[in-house]
């Protein structure tokens, strides 16, 4: 009989430290994959452009079903496991069936596993007050920390993903924007937005890496290991090769390319999910929610739109910048509805490549008749890229909207000194230098001329008067 131990020690992917220091695995045979997702996989199998699923996507469809099932909710995981409806679902190696040093090795087997990984996988969460789990962002499983052991190690080694770059505001702390990465990490020139919103944090958060299977043409684009919010399967060359031409209607329609590509919807809720997180650290530093701002590019305009429609904080506003409206079929079905009033703009370009234009349109479309308040423009001629103006107007009619309704109700904030002095379409730069400066240098100017006269004055008073005591 092969010792229970040997069992976690050959597979720890596959298994779960529990709060309770059981360990328990999800068993093979719920192993549930999407159809879709299988036919694209054979489509670029014939092709040689599908290799095979790696490890880590075959650890992450044994939870994805399971994840889906209890809303991708660490704790509900957790009681999923040991509910007795579920018990011929798992597999479960108790605690107290493993002497100390069983446990102890099998544990240390777990730590191993978690230190051969890509850092960026790896993320430790806090569930209430004193619970405290390590998330795999790729395989989706949860590892409950335990005093002493893997949390420790955790620790000691500084895994989980890496933390959001943040800038804080020059000035007082008025608002928060919250900026999507695309595919690799791209943000392009983002950071250029900074300089108009001196009262306004930014906060740049970083995805896991993982696996990334989507193909353009012959070559895989990206491909394998990368930092992304979700993996895309799919030939995207067959969807967009005519179709980004502005000379040239679409051949294919929003609806065909959905069954083109697959978007691993168990990856986007666990995104959301990170967001939610973020959003919930900024309330409770005291923003308000409705100070609080979405923005992504690319992958990160997708994760954008999939927090429009499921976050259960009224936020201030949200830009998708060359994304798409993502897994529409799941989430038009679950929306919270909490944002439907809050504005939304879409920007996509008639020469993107790789999100053409249409499906930036058509997920406007989806959005404003179902009575979003949502805004789309394109720029003919521009690529996977924006224009700046586009972004600073969106954010300046906002604020001066809230502005005015602040001023009205009587609980007016400095955002009236924000939109006359930095929230102007203009950049700075094209500004007076005088303008440019903050009311601290002002003050310090003109203190130092003020000084400088009154110096002036003292030494022509000085001399006048050793002047009159020579005469």
């Amino acid at each position: 009989m092969i010792k229970k131990i040997t069992k976690i020690i050959n597979n720890p992917d596959q298994w779960i430290i529990t709060k309770k220091g059981d360990f328990v695995r999800i068993k093979d045979s719920e192993i549930s994959v999407d159809k879709k997702l299988e036919t694209i996989r054979q489509k670029l199998s014939s092709s040689g452009r599908f290799k095979g699923k790696t490890p880590e996507q075959i650890s992450k469809e044994r939870y994805d079903k399971v994840w889906e099932e209890v809303n991708f909710d660490p704790e509900k995981l957790h009681d999923w496991l040991y509910e007795k409806k579920n018990k011929n679902k798992v597999e479960i190696i108790k605690k107290t069936e493993l002497s100390h040093h069983e446990n102890l090795e099998a544990t240390e087997a777990m730590a191993n596993f978690v230190k051969k990984g890509t850092k960026e996988k790896w993320r430790l969460r806090l569930l209430g007050k004193h619970t405290e789990v390590l998330l795999n962002e790729e395989s989706g499983q949860v590892f409950y920390s335990l005093p002493g052991s893997i949390g420790w190690i955790v620790y000691k080694q500084g895994l989980g993903i890496s933390a959001p770059k943040i800038v804080k505001p020059k000035e007082k702390h008025t608002a928060t924007l919250i900026f999507l990465h695309g595919t690799y990490g791209a943000v392009n020139n983002f950071h250029e937005i900074e300089k108009n919103f001196p009262n306004t944090k930014f906060i740049y958060p970083n995805s896991p890496t993982l696996q990334y299977d989507m193909w353009h043409g012959s070559q895989p684009a990206p491909g394998g290991q990368c930092k992304g919010w979700i993996n895309i399967t799919g030939d995207t060359y067959e969807i967009m090769e005519t179709d980004v031409l502005p000379s040239n209607p679409p051949r294919k329609n929003f609806e065909e390319a959905d069954r083109a590509i697959h978007l691993d919807y168990p990856q986007l809720m666990r995104a959301v999910s990170y967001m939610d997180e973020i959003i919930k650290r900024e309330i409770a530093a005291g923003i308000p929610s409705e100070k609080i701002f979405i923005a992504g590019y690319s992958q990160g305009g997708l994760l954008t739109l999939a927090t429009a429609l499921t976050s259960q904080h009224k936020l201030g506003g949200f830009i998708s910048l060359c994304g798409l409206l993502p897994r529409w079929d799941k989430l038009l079905v679950k929306t919270q509805d909490k944002n439907k009033d809050t504005p939304c703009l879409i920007i996509n370009n008639t020469k993107d490549v790789w999100i053409p234009f249409w499906t930036g349109k058509k997920s406007y479309d989806l959005l404003k008749e179902r009575s979003y308040n949502v805004e789309f423009k394109t720029s003919s001629g521009l690529g996977h890229a924006w224009k700046n103006e586009d972004i600073k107007q969106f954010l300046v009619e906002i604020l001066q909207k809230q502005e005015t309704a602040q001023s009205s109700s009587g609980t007016s904030t400095s955002f009236t000194k924000i939109t006359q002095q930095n929230l102007t379409v203009q950049d700075q730069t094209n500004q007076t230098w005088w303008a440019q400066q903050s009311t601290g240098v002002k003050v310090t100017i003109i203190s130092g001329v003020i000084l400088g006269i009154g110096l002036i004055g003292g030494i022509a008073w000085w001399m006048s008067n050793k002047k009159k005591v020579k005469n």
